[in-house]
């Protein structure tokens, strides 16, 4: 920590530089996005208890969609601290350790009949799991489902209900950014975000290789087989659906372990698509109060080596009143904003002045840059990096006042978080912030493009991103100059 002066109110912690690892876009929580836009049925004319009862999802009764605004899931009646919220059989699921057969990479079904050729290190692949699942979601078109799932009608009509019930391609499309143009993720002025990008293209580009490869070749084979007028099959149509098809799993996909009751994890983690679950919003468990999670959600009745009787199961974390929408964390790939825009397609509400727990205060974060170099800030903390390059900078400050300096020229030179350097600071992140808000320049855009939905979405989404980052790095500001200028403390 850096040291703070003793006479100093400690409105603020100076932290040392986080060496945590972070999780991957997709291996957090489930998340349906922020667009209402559907492809298929209204949500009005949509039924959530009948879809439970393709799914042998419990309880059927109690569960209903949302259709003002965003679209979540809502509760008829209470639902107690504790008490089963949604319980849905992971056999209702897609699993990314079943794939469908014409994806399984075997050319010899006959001596291979009922294996799957996986390897735990596909399973612990980004763009392994993602393009299996993918592969599943495909396959709804294809109408080429084989065995039991074939068989149980009502989990194909649950399925077909399910698929009608997705977000618009195309606008989900625009809201992801890895599909956005240069010119879009050059206006959110977020670093961080284009790092995240140029690792995320080279995965999707990867997993849409794969897929439209194996889905050329099932196409192709389909062709064989008809006797009449061949179809032409259109190698840039099938990315298109590769894509759309990956959209959907990295943006509705869950993570699972294979545990036992007693924590003993036996396999590798398991990607699921969850139907009826996935249309549960996200908000924080690190804060408490409104617009916290009031849900939490994990794998029950699960066996070792065993999952034919696992249920994915969401449960209360505190009681739920009638009419209140279900709300769930979806982990860490949702925080902070560039990460959660980058994994599911949307940029959360932050409330900055909510009460947050103390093991984990950290939602949201901003970049500030300071003499050339990048650092990662929070309305509470101070980088220990930043206090010395803010203290550094301070000395060769020749607007600094004299007096002012020479009281706190000892602290400011081992590189102590003083009133001084805080200011310092201080300025940077307003004029960071400030920069953030001053709208940017078009570039070669033409006029016509904000006649389009797509465009609109990205803009959009680039937009909340930059507001996001102004209202921390502005929260930060305050915090710093409220240090600066502590409140004398009252005499007895």
């Amino acid at each position: 920590m850096a040291p703070l002066k003793k006479f100093v109110k400690a409105a603020f912690t100076a932290t040392a530089p986080n060496f945590q690892s972070t999780s991957k876009p997709g291996s957090g929580g489930s998340s349906i996005g922020s667009t209402s836009l559907l492809s298929g049925l209204d949500v009005a004319s949509v039924s959530l208890e009948e879809m439970c009862g393709l799914f042998k999802a419990e309880p059927a009764d109690n569960l209903y969609l949302t259709s003002n605004g965003e679209r979540g899931v809502c509760v008829y009646k209470p639902v107690k601290k504790g008490d089963v919220v949604l319980s849905i059989p992971i056999s209702s699921c897609f699993r990314d350790d079943e794939p469908p057969r014409w994806y399984e990479h075997l050319e010899n079904d006959e001596a291979n009949e009922d294996e799957h050729d996986i390897t735990d290190y596909e399973r612990y692949s980004p763009s392994g799991w993602a393009s299996r699942l993918a592969a599943s979601v495909l396959d709804l078109e294809l109408n080429n489902s084989e065995g039991e799932v074939q068989n149980e009608n009502y989990l194909k009509k649950g399925r077909e209900m399910w698929q009608s019930m997705l977000p618009d391609e195309d606008i989900l499309r625009a809201s992801l950014p890895v599909h956005w143009g240069e010119e879009i993720v050059g206006s959110t002025k977020c670093t961080a975000l284009e790092l995240a990008i140029d690792s995320a293209y080279f995965a999707r580009a990867t997993a849409v290789f794969t897929l439209t490869d194996e889905l050329k070749q099932v196409l192709e084979d389909n062709n064989d087989k008809k006797e009449d007028k061949k179809e032409e099959i259109a190698t840039a149509d099938l990315e298109r659906k590769c894509h759309d098809a990956l959209d959907i799993v990295q943006t509705r996909a869950c993570r699972v372990e294979r545990a036992t009751e007693d924590g003993a994890q036996w396999g590798p983690p398991l990607r699921i698509l969850a139907p009826i679950f996935d249309f549960i919003n996200h908000a924080s468990s690190r804060i408490t109060g409104q617009g916290s999670a009031n849900a939490e959600f994990g794998v029950e009745n699960e066996q070792m080596c065993d999952m034919h009787e696992a249920k994915l199961v969401v449960r209360a974390l505190r009681d739920i009143d009638e009419g209140e929408e279900v709300l769930i964390d979806y982990g860490d790939s949702a925080r902070p904003a560039w990460r959660c825009l980058t994994s599911y397609g949307f940029v959360p509400d932050y409330d900055l002045d909510a009460d947050t727990n103390d093991e984990e205060p950290i939602e949201n974060v901003a970049e500030l840059w300071m003499n050339g170099l990048r650092f990662d800030v929070d309305p509470n903390s101070v980088p220990y990096d930043l206090v010395e390059v803010a203290a550094a900078q301070t000395m060769l400050d020749y607007s600094v006042d004299e007096d002012e300096f020479a009281k706190e020229e000892e602290e400011i030179e081992n590189g102590m978080l003083t009133p001084l350097v805080a200011r310092t600071i201080a300025d940077r992140a307003t004029e960071a912030a400030v920069n953030l808000v001053i709208e940017t320049e078009e570039g070669d855009s033409e006029e016509d493009v904000w006649d389009k939905a797509e465009f609109v979405q990205a803009a959009s989404l680039a937009n909340r991103l930059r507001w996001s980052q102004h209202e921390v790095l502005m929260k930060f500001a305050k915090n710093l100059r409220e240090l600066c200028n502590p409140e004398p403390e009252e005499e007895d």
